[in-house]
């Protein structure tokens, strides 16, 4: 059998709704699951401690606030002593931060170094950043200066092809039409 379905019967042997046949099959499972058998000491302790503990009284008319509570939908209070006391507490807690930052963190940060050493930090990271940067720009320009040479070499050799073709022409030209003037005469 699956975890999963040793699970569901395990939740349903501490609600006390379980057959003999499916109490065996968790007995089984767990004896071939460690893992299921010490979830299942762990909640069987957790549960038998909870047993343990004394029954506590409700206070007469709470399930009725209760349910009169979700009835409404009301989520805050307007009580004008409910909001100043959160009021306060905020405001409370904003004073409190700032002490802390302005007479502990801050004075302490000061003395222990770390804005030096962050400072420091930073102007490392900058050197080695612009560094690399400037290997980068260097680079780039002496290999834009060689495809410009490369450039130039290739177009010079294309425009002396381009001409010698040409003129191979011209004389091919030249030399039919000076045939054909011959074979005229």
């Amino acid at each position: 059998m699956q975890c999963q379905e040793i699970n569901s019967l395990v939740m349903r042997y501490f609600d006390g709704n379980i057959s003999e046949l499916e109490l065996e099959m968790i007995v089984k499972h767990n004896e071939k699951c460690r893992r299921c058998a010490e979830d299942f000491e762990v909640l069987k302790e957790a549960i038998d401690t909870l047993e343990e503990l004394p029954e506590i009284e409700v206070p007469a008319g709470f399930a009725a606030k209760v349910m009169e509570g979700i009835i409404s939908g009301k989520t805050y209070s307007t009580n004008p002593k409910v909001v100043a006391f959160w009021l306060v507490s905020i405001l409370g807690l904003m004073v409190f931060g700032w002490n802390m930052a302005a007479y502990v963190i801050i004075p302490l940060i000061r003395e222990s170094g770390i804005i030096i050493a962050v400072n420091n930090v930073l102007i490392y990271g900058f050197n080695v950043i612009s560094g690399i940067l400037s290997q980068i720009i260097v680079a780039a320009s002496i290999l834009l200066g060689k495809i410009l040479v490369m450039r130039n070499v290739l177009l010079r050799d294309y425009i002396t092809s381009v001409t010698l073709i040409v003129l191979t022409f011209m004389a091919i030209n030249v030399f039919l039409a000076y045939r054909r003037k011959l074979q005229e005469n």
